[in-house]
């Protein structure tokens, strides 16, 4: 089942991505992500891989003039219970490796919202679609690595570490963390050297987004436990 629908009032278009958008979602990657390291940006024949691996796990959204505003690609794993970067994680953006057909969780490894269509709602709607594509796969839920891109304005004052604590204690806002927590996503904790961006301090923060509270976790030795009630 793949999905295709308005969203917002009619004013954009949301559904999966087809072999025919890979040049313009290179081009929201490209607008999204410039201080990301140029080995780490999707380009058009990674997206055209993930779409033939798991279209129903990419989706798009597009304006009323048919141009791609914003992106997401994720892929089906098993929980990872080690720390990892992201180009493991997505099999140095491939995702051939990665994806796993009996996987029970979705890994969002990327989204992106054009600059001049940010606080319209649409990450909200990408996040609430996959979701949404959870339930209709039969998955415990979304896992996320989210980049701490607000780290940039803080790094002549705080550690990436000191920045991220106070991220998770709530006394700071950052446009990707904070959004993702408030679209429902439960913090596990940071990942150093996860990918390359100075503006992150190189830092992401693994969170889980589950479709039950049945799920939950515990710590030993530095590794992650997924156990249920």
């Amino acid at each position: 089942m793949l999905i295709n629908k308005t969203i917002l009032n009619g004013e954009f278009t949301f559904r999966n991505a087809e072999i025919q958008d890979v040049a313009q979602m290179e081009y929201v990657q490209s607008q999204c992500y410039p201080t990301l390291s140029e080995r780490e940006i999707f380009k058009k024949h990674h997206f055209e891989n993930h779409i033939k691996l798991f279209q129903q796990g990419q989706f798009i959204i597009e304006n009323q003039e048919k141009i791609i505003v914003a992106t997401t690609s994720t892929f089906l794993c098993h929980f990872p219970t080690h720390d990892h970067t992201f180009l493991e994680a997505t099999d140095h953006l491939w995702l051939t490796k990665s994806h796993k057909k009996d996987g029970n969780w979705m890994y969002g490894v990327d989204m992106g919202v054009l600059p001049a269509y940010r606080g319209k709602g649409l990450s909200k709607e990408l996040y609430k679609a996959r979701q949404e594509m959870c339930k209709i796969l039969g998955l415990k839920g979304q896992i996320t690595v989210g980049m701490t891109i607000g780290y940039g304005k803080f790094k002549n004052q705080l550690s990436i570490e000191a920045y991220c604590e106070k991220l998770k204690n709530d006394e700071l806002t950052d446009p990707t963390v904070s959004a993702q927590k408030k679209a429902g996503f439960i913090w596990i904790r940071p990942i150093f050297n996860y990918l390359t961006d100075p503006e992150a301090g190189n830092a992401s923060i693994l969170m889980y987004y589950p479709l039950s509270d049945k799920h939950k976790f515990n710590f030993q030795n530095g590794n992650i436990h997924l156990i249920s009630n």
